[in-house]
């Protein structure tokens, strides 16, 4: 492997949540040249990465709004994007890393070409698949997102290129852009960042409680507050001030929103003792820089997919059944923001900047302390407040699963203690299933077998594939209900779609693997939770070891 291309052209956190995959590639093969393909407006983030070769900027943005307004015919679009792609594709990639799971992308790389591409390329008919386990669960994990445990930044680096040694995310910043930065906080002597808007009001915490928190913290801290962010979050930020002023806040104030460029931005936050933020791409950025980080994780914002990535940040997340909601529900309520007190996060921060105890005595919310976990992986620890029993046992189990599933090696992490909560009603939901799945694979053989002879009796396969899609829609409801089957069944609703084949029988053979890979799967894990329900670690490790082949088999090929 000697070239690598890389597309990211939605969000400027993703851009800086690669790091980790710029390190792996670099470790999987020293002196590899790896090129970024990004939209132009987050080139000056891209620009702060380090290890790559080339930074390519195209304007993704003007070229979907001439597409949708149809400024320019289809064939006219085609030629000019296929004028600037055919370069890159002239390059010869090794690899094609696509981290942006869309059809343009998907088209884009598959344009491009390589011998190995990862993430989503076009089918043959033009439609979408996703190529390696690990980028198929990113897509996934939103259907199991509270039994999620792998970060974003882990996928990627896991996706993009292989196990490896943990690392942090960093940022390259030019000598002129950090003595800028420390002549512009040169008015106190300590900063905190705060950052009360985001991109999506769903994923902002309320300006007045931000207000209430910086002023009580500033009864204990003399320090300043800087805020960042957009212009168009002045409206926010003036009303946060206002409060603050209000209630008595006294400590020096200075908004830098919409008044730095990205460069500056990153030299701000490195000179500042610690950022109060929303889950935000400038968060990424922060953290990047060495800034320890408190994320208010609210409304859809799963802080285990997107949170801080490392040690030395910390996390609150509403204490309710529907925290995190998901990414297309709408809320009538947006009560999660109201949970979280501005005392807690007062006294979080004075923590933070020692000036008082970590708080554990907490009512509404969970707080939570990021680090390291035992397979060298982003991960974060339940410092105060309470989790379902059942997402924790079901969250642990899955993590190990996948890991080792995926990647051909064991697990450091300790299997989940004990049985899981729900195990007899595991139990029932498996003894429904697994007959009802069985024969699920007998009719996808059988419509294999007639999709393969010679004459094709249409009618006849119509039939077959009707009862099989009934039958299919069945399956996914009893698989989606529960947290002990949900990953298997949204792994095979990605496994059925993910194809790329030509001709009926090669199809049918493609959905017929689909199914007996969860029949399969599903005999694993129901041995594997009765082992570890049963206390049988041999038994477990043996089932690992069987994962653990089967991971290995997945790389070689």
């Amino acid at each position: 492997m000697k070239q690598v291309l890389i597309l990211n052209i939605t969000r400027m956190g993703d851009l800086v949540q690669m790091g980790a995959l710029l390190d792996r590639l670099h470790e999987e093969r020293p002196g590899v040249a790896v090129d970024l393909l990004v939209d132009r407006r987050f080139a000056p983030v891209a620009s702060l990465l380090k290890g790559l070769r080339e930074v390519i900027a195209v304007d993704f943005h003007e070229l979907i709004d001439e597409s949708r307004a149809h400024v320019k015919d289809v064939v006219v679009l085609y030629h000019e994007t296929a004028a600037w792609a055919k370069p890159l594709a002239e390059r010869r990639y090794d690899r094609v890393i696509n981290l942006t799971f869309n059809r343009p992308s998907a088209l884009l790389a598959g344009f491009i070409g390589a011998p190995d591409i990862r993430g989503a390329r076009s089918a043959w008919d033009g439609g979408l698949v996703v190529e390696n386990p690990w980028m198929a669960y990113f897509c996934d994990f939103h259907l199991f997102r509270r039994m999620n445990r792998f970060n974003l930044v882990d996928i990627y680096a896991l996706g993009g290129s292989r196990p490896g040694a943990f690392a942090p995310l960093r940022l390259s910043l030019a000598r002129e852009d950090r003595t800028w930065a420390q002549e512009a906080l040169a008015g106190s002597a300590e900063w905190i960042a705060v950052q009360a808007g985001a991109s999506d009001g769903m994923k902002a915490w309320r300006p007045h409680l931000f207000g209430l928190a910086l002023a009580n913290v500033s009864k204990r801290w003399q320090g300043g507050i800087l805020f960042i962010g957009s212009r168009e979050e002045e409206a926010t930020i003036a009303e946060v001030i206002q409060v603050y002023r209000e209630a008595g806040g006294k400590n020096p104030v200075m908004n830098m929103a919409g008044r730095t460029t990205l460069n500056q931005l990153a030299g701000l936050l490195a000179d500042c003792r610690l950022l109060l933020t929303n889950d935000t791409g400038p968060m990424h950025i922060g953290v990047a820089m060495g800034t320890s980080v408190i994320d208010l994780s609210v409304g859809h914002v799963d802080f285990q997919e997107t949170g801080p990535y490392g040690p030395g940040h910390w996390v609150v997340q509403p204490e309710l059944d529907c925290a995190p909601c998901g990414f297309e529900q709408v809320c009538a309520h947006h009560a999660c923001k109201d949970r979280i007190s501005p005392d807690f996060v007062a006294d979080l921060l004075g923590h933070v900047l020692q000036t008082g105890p970590c708080p554990t005595e907490v009512s509404g919310v969970r707080l939570y302390e990021s680090g390291v976990d035992e397979d060298g992986l982003g991960a974060f620890r339940l410092k105060a407040g309470r989790e379902s029993p059942v997402t924790v046992w079901y969250a642990a189990f899955w993590r190990r699963y996948w890991y080792e599933a995926h990647t051909g090696l064991r697990s450091r992490l300790p299997p989940p203690e004990g049985m899981s909560p729900d195990v007899s009603e595991v139990q029932g939901q498996l003894r429904t299933l697994q007959p009802l799945l069985e024969a699920a694979c007998r009719r996808a053989d059988e419509i294999a077998r007639a999709a393969g002879r010679a004459a094709v009796d249409i009618s006849e396969l119509k039939r077959l594939q009707h009862e099989q899609r009934t039958d299919q829609e069945r399956l996914l409801r009893i698989g989606m209900a529960t947290e002990a089957l949900a990953p298997l069944s949204a792994a095979f609703a990605r496994q059925i779609r993910n194809d790329d084949v030509i001709g009926l029988d090669r199809l049918a053979r493609h959905q017929a693997g689909a199914y007996h890979t969860w029949l399969r799967r599903l005999a694993e894990i129901e041995r594997y939770l009765v082992d570890i329900s049963s206390g049988d670690r041999s038994a477990t490790a043996g089932h690992a070891d069987k994962l653990i082949v089967v991971g290995r088999e997945r790389q070689a090929a």
